[in-house]
Formats: structure tokens, sequence, C-alpha cells
């Protein structure tokens, strides 16, 4: 796990380097970034967007985990539980969609 987050963390401070590299076959005084303020503007929103994904995923996941186990524990609390889930697996589900849409938002 560490070498996956070492990796990640890696490539997020490479990317500013690559996207100011030069193109092939042009000198230091007729460089111009490969990646402009736009595809930044881009790769920063779609890089915002999984975020968001990845923590309401995490955070239905962990939801749905805990309700099973509570169910498994106390069955006649089931209907309860299961409301109690729904309500916040939708509260997540609303935050992530109002975040992917500030992202493609601002990447317009």
């Amino acid at each position: 796990m560490k070498k996956i987050f070492a990796l990640f963390v890696l490539a997020i401070l490479a990317l500013p380097a690559m996207s100011f590299a030069q193109a092939t076959g042009t000198t230091t005084t007729e460089a111009a970034p490969l990646i402009g303020s736009d595809g930044l503007l881009v790769m920063g929103a779609c890089i915002g967007a999984g975020l968001a994904i990845i923590g309401a995923g995490r955070g239905i996941g962990q939801i749905g985990g805990s309700a099973v186990e509570a169910i498994a524990r106390q069955p006649e609390a089931g209907d309860r539980i299961f409301t109690t889930m729904i309500i916040s697996a939708a509260l997540i589900e609303g935050a992530t969609l109002f975040a992917l849409v500030i992202c493609l938002i601002r990447a317009a």
C-alpha cells in the first residue's frame, strides 16, 4: 500500500514538469508548454472528479458493510437499519454528484 501511495505522489509531483516540457525539436527560445492552461485545468478537474468518486465509493462501501453487520447482530431491527442506510447512501451520492458537476463546470 505504501508503494502505491508513493507512486501516486510521485506521479502528481511529476505532472507540472511534464506539462511545461519542451516539444521535440524546439530550442529553448521556441519552447511552448505541451499542455496549455486549459489542459491543466481539465487535468485538475479530472483529478478532482476522480477523488470525489473514490471518496463516495469508500463511504458507501463502509455504510453497506456496517449495515450488514448491524443487521446480522439484530435481525429484528433490519428494516430501520436498511432505511437509514439508504438515506445515508443517497446523501453521499448527492454530495458526490454536486462535486462532479462543479469539477465539470470548472473544466468547461
